[in-house]
């Protein structure tokens, strides 16, 4: 508990902070045309603040992780290598964002748009390699092992990325997810920073996380879950970033099958819900609240087992 307190309040004080620094650097966030046309007015948001709370979150874990500092040290690695790639993706929108407000010719996608998947999957391989190294199981072949926890790890940073879509919603829902793992410290450490960002990140937004933050936070779920023992419950824990990824390949997938016509109002499933309808509050606190049911359940599944 002090490990999440100790963290919130750095985390308040560090987002704080970054958003004065922010502001005044023009760090704002580019939205998309193809979204929701009430996400135009969020335009010029501070974005990236995923780098103020991930830092929280270490400084307060590295404070009281004791006996779990050294366990743990691959995870804090796997969580900010992630958070690193997402950092570059976020820098590579802000510079063709200024592209066009100078008027130059914009940039192409850059390499993140190419390799993004290469280096989270080099992430992710070496970290199920550490990880069975260290004991960690999952189908019981040490290979096969390694390329499912690499295959959870990918699939949970795209997830938590597409989740990162409304004001709160992926601190959120990922803040209850942590609840699961507060067995471990750095989870500890992480749920109170989140707490400390939602500060500033509840609706309205006064700044967003970027993909630098929601990558983060999709590789130390996926860290925890490795760990600790518990990835069968990681679909069950993290049913909306579960739902909102199959969103996203159910669309793309009947949009080509079809010849262009849509499952869903708009891909991820938080904007199907906003198309028709639901505010930006509703549907967090939907969201939300599923997420906290799911977890109960993953708990008392737990218990009894």
């Amino acid at each position: 508990m002090l490990t999440t307190v100790v963290a919130a309040v750095i985390s308040l004080v560090f987002t704080g902070i970054f958003v004065q620094v922010a502001q005044r650097l023009g760090w704002g966030k580019a939205i998309r045309a193809q979204g929701p046309e009430s996400h135009l007015a969020k335009a010029g948001t501070p974005t990236m603040a995923g780098v103020a709370f991930l830092l929280a979150a270490g400084v307060a874990w590295a404070i009281f992780a004791g006996d779990a500092l050294k366990p743990e040290l691959a995870l804090l690695l796997l969580t900010l290598g992630s958070g690193l790639l997402g950092l570059y993706d976020d820098s590579l929108s802000l510079a063709r964002k200024r592209s066009r407000a100078l008027g130059l010719e914009e940039q192409g996608p850059g390499l993140m748009a190419r390799y993004r998947l290469l280096g989270q999957g080099a992430l992710a391989l070496a970290f199920g390699w550490w990880a069975v190294r260290g004991g960690a199981t999952l189908l019981g072949i040490d290979w096969l092992d390694v390329l499912a926890f690499a295959f959870v790890i990918v699939g949970s940073i795209n997830a938590f990325n597409f989740t990162d879509g409304l004001d709160g919603l992926a601190a959120g829902v990922t803040a209850i997810v942590l609840v699961f793992f507060l067995a471990s410290p750095f989870a500890a450490a992480l749920l109170g920073a989140l707490l400390g960002f939602l500060w500033y990140n509840a609706n309205p937004a006064r700044t967003f996380m970027g993909g630098v933050g929601s990558e983060a936070l999709g590789a130390a779920v996926a860290g925890l879950a490795i760990l600790q023992g518990t990835v069968w419950y990681l679909p069950l824990v993290a049913a909306i970033p579960v739902l909102e990824v199959l969103a996203v390949v159910a669309q793309v997938s009947y949009f080509k099958a079809t010849g262009g016509k849509r499952l869903l109002r708009m891909s991820p499933l938080h904007h199907h819900f906003e198309l028709g309808g639901w505010s930006d509050a509703r549907i967090v606190t939907r969201f939300q609240l599923v997420t906290a049911l799911c977890v109960a359940l993953a708990v008392a599944i737990r218990q009894v087992s």
